[in-house]
């Protein structure tokens, strides 16, 4: 008598999408899409969530997490992307990229597409999954000293006026004029009073300093493809610093910097690489992440997170 052989199935792999509604015309529509995708590779349907003002995507992961899921799919703008990735942070579990916001920085730093979700999801589900940095914000917003509050940021944080125009550059505004939308909430801080700060560069003795804004960042493009951080990658385990003083006709030679790429310091326009950025701030200022204005503080700690995420991306 032949023995039975029994034979193991693998099991059915299942992935989570994170999608922002707002950014996204019919919703249910493009879950049928995506199902399909996924369907086409072999996978289960997904587990499919919604953010909210309220929740912005966070929760949703770590709840995806909780069931096991095989993926992250973030399916948004920077914001959305960075709060879906908060929780992976350390875990090895990939995230993919859907990206559909206003900047999409930091898709377009990784040259993943842009508005294209059904290709970005193919990435998502046979490309290689790569390690990138994340930057680890602190914030002091009672001025005791303590680094109370913690984010996450992928693309660049800062304190002080780009924070301002990141609250000034309303949803509305960037329905209606996309990313030139930055550009016009940018006008309105062309005249401001600069504030002071002490800025330390990881364990280096801090230097005070009038200025406009602080920044720190794993990927140094702008809106409208200009790079502020020329030498700025996702995977060095390093922050690309600028500290900035413009206002007024200072302004200019700042703009002309970024303009040409140059890597020359200025009165105006200073930059560095460093594993930790401290900054303190007198009176306290915004601080913004990837394009969230994420609080007031009197300090901010920016740090590296050396391939702290994991990303699909392109094989090859």
């Amino acid at each position: 008598m032949t023995p039975s052989v029994t034979r193991k199935v693998a099991p059915v792999k299942r992935a989570a999408v994170v999608v922002n509604p707002t950014k996204v015309k019919n919703p249910r529509t493009l879950r049928d899409q995506l199902t399909a995708v996924f369907r086409g590779y072999g996978w289960a349907p997904p587990r499919w969530y919604e953010t909210t003002a309220d929740e912005p995507g966070t929760t949703q992961a770590y709840d995806a997490l909780g069931h096991g899921v095989d993926l992250m799919v973030a399916l948004g703008g920077d914001g959305t992307v960075r709060c879906v990735a908060t929780p992976l942070l350390g875990t090895g579990i990939p995230l993919a990229v859907l990206a559909g916001g206003t900047g999409n920085l930091f898709a377009r730093q990784l040259g993943l597409p842009v508005g294209r979700y059904a290709d970005a999801l193919r990435i998502g589900l046979s490309g290689a999954d790569t390690p990138v940095d994340a930057i680890r914000i602190g914030l002091d917003t009672t001025g005791s000293g303590d680094f109370d509050t913690e984010h996450v940021g992928l693309v660049m944080g800062g304190i002080g006026r780009d924070a301002d125009i990141m609250a000034d550059t309303t949803e509305k505004l960037k329905a209606r004029l996309r990313w030139t939308a930055y550009l016009v909430a940018g006008l309105r801080q062309l005249r401001h009073e600069l504030f002071p700060a002490k800025i330390a560069f990881d364990d280096r003795a801090p230097f005070a300093a009038e200025v406009t804004a602080v920044l720190a960042g794993n990927c140094g493009i702008l809106q409208g493809g200009l790079r502020l951080m020329p030498d700025a990658a996702v995977d060095d385990g390093l922050l690309d610093a600028v500290v900035v003083r413009g206002g007024g006709l200072r302004w200019a030679p700042v703009v002309g910097k970024v303009v040409a790429r140059s890597r020359t310091d200025s009165a105006h326009f200073r930059r560095a690489q460093c594993g930790e950025l401290t900054v303190s701030a007198d009176p306290p200022q915004r601080v913004q992440v990837d394009g969230d204005v994420i609080g007031v503080a009197h300090a901010v700690r920016f740090s590296a997170a050396h391939g702290a995420l994991t990303v699909r991306l392109p094989r090859g």
